[in-house]
């Protein structure tokens, strides 16, 4: 070995349970020493710690927890047992070395085990690395067989095709699929929350409607009940793919819906006190989805927002109209202005560069739909009712549809 004495790459040597007998010459070497009863990694940098334990009792002591160290350790100490020396490199030992060692051999221990940790630590953070990119794409192969209906074969040469077009890593392209479709499933559950806050008003007022037969009666009650599900379910899934993030805003969707399902149970059903509350939830939602749009950017993912729009103006449409059914009085100056927002919102959703041949099926039928939403809206009192709900319903379905398409659609998917 060389006579000359390697300057330390770290500023620090975490001594433990006390500083050895070469304490003094590792300092005159440029080693900043620490002591502390208890080893494990420092919060203000990278450093190597060493073990000095002047008898077995100390050492047995030492290798009898289970928890790691956290940063690379060399140990003075008797020699250890089999048992110790495992327990002791289960614990991120790296280096053994006899009470007797001089200061210079004990430093180039030191440097020794530190470069062994940094090569470990390189080692392992790129084994991590290949496994986070494989699991990304397996994530985004599932996304795609599901959305496209293919096989795995199939929606690997999709991803690997798209890296080629686009000159990026497989990886990339993976992840970025993965993100596009939890933004995408967050637009679409967000946007969810606007068209039901506007439904279950409208299933309550078909209820109150004094001609409504028991069964269709019991069949808005489900559709009702139904609703309230997917709500809570939405929130429980949004909590999930937003991990954290915009809490303030599904906070504040979450208590405008608590508000909203206290007004929907109670025992004597008030339509204006769930209207208001459903107002809340409805601005709510729209605050969320307007800050999931400003993910979206320009992504055509963006897009969805405005197609979930859609399904929110023709339930408040339908719902406006029920109301100026059932309830005297109502404020009927929401309908003109509805059907005007519907239509010019459908007409921008139409003129985007998504809405092209592969999906003009379900623009057919959103258009079939909505010819039978307006017939309910301007027969006589007495069908209205029954012809808003029902094109009411069918229209949603229609634009529920479209939504899946568009979701199963590869310009929104690969972005």
């Amino acid at each position: 070995m060389s006579d000359t004495t390697e300057s330390p790459a770290s500023s620090w040597l975490i001594c433990s349970p006390a500083q050895p007998p070469q304490a003094a010459e590792l300092v005159a070497q440029g080693w900043g020493l620490r002591t502390v009863a208890a080893l494990e990694a420092p919060a203000d940098g990278a450093a190597v710690g060493l073990l000095w334990c002047p008898d077995c009792t100390t050492l047995d002591q030492l290798a009898h927890p289970e928890r790691a160290f956290g940063l690379p350790v060399v140990l003075l100490s008797p020699a250890p047992g089999a048992e110790q020396r495992r327990r002791l490199l289960a614990r991120g030992v790296l280096q053994w070395l006899p009470l007797e060692a001089d200061a210079a051999l004990l430093a180039q221990t030191l440097l020794w085990a530190q470069g062994l940790a940094a090569q470990l630590q390189a080692r392992d953070t790129a084994a991590q690395a290949k496994l986070d990119e494989r699991k990304w794409t397996e994530r985004a192969k599932g996304l795609l067989m599901q959305a496209r209906g293919i096989d795995e074969a199939a929606a690997f040469a999709l991803l690997r095709s798209t890296a080629m077009q686009t000159q990026a890593k497989l990886p990339e392209v993976a992840r970025g699929v993965v993100h596009t479709s939890e933004l995408a499933e967050a637009l679409e559950r967000a946007g969810a929350q606007r068209m039901l806050s506007q439904r279950m008003v409208k299933l309550q007022a078909l209820r109150q409607w004094a001609k409504l037969a028991p069964p269709e009666k019991r069949e808005a009650q489900a559709l009702l009940d139904g609703s309230r599900e997917r709500v809570a379910a939405n929130l429980a899934r949004l909590a999930e793919l937003l991990r954290q993030e915009l809490a303030d805003e599904l906070a504040a969707v979450s208590s405008a819906w608590a508000q909203l399902d206290a007004a929907l149970a109670s025992r004597q059903p008030d339509l204006a006190r769930s209207d208001r509350a459903a107002q809340r939830l409805l601005e709510s939602s729209e605050a969320l989805v307007a800050r999931l749009s400003e993910r979206a950017g320009q992504r055509p993912v963006g897009l969805l927002a405005q197609v979930t729009r859609l399904r929110l103006l023709s339930q408040r449409l339908a719902k406006e109209g029920l109301l100026a059914q059932v309830q005297p009085g109502h404020d009927v100056s929401g309908l003109a202005a509805g059907l005007d927002e519907f239509i010019k919102a459908y007409d921008e959703v139409r003129a985007t560069p998504l809405a092209g041949p592969a999906l003009q099926p379900a623009f057919a039928a959103v258009d079939e739909a909505w010819l039978v939403l307006l017939r309910g809206l301007r027969v006589e009192q007495g069908d209205a009712v029954q012809r808003m709900h029902q094109g009411s319903e069918r229209l949603l379905q229609a634009l529920e549809e479209l939504i899946r398409a568009l979701q199963g659609s590869l310009q929104l998917i690969l972005g």
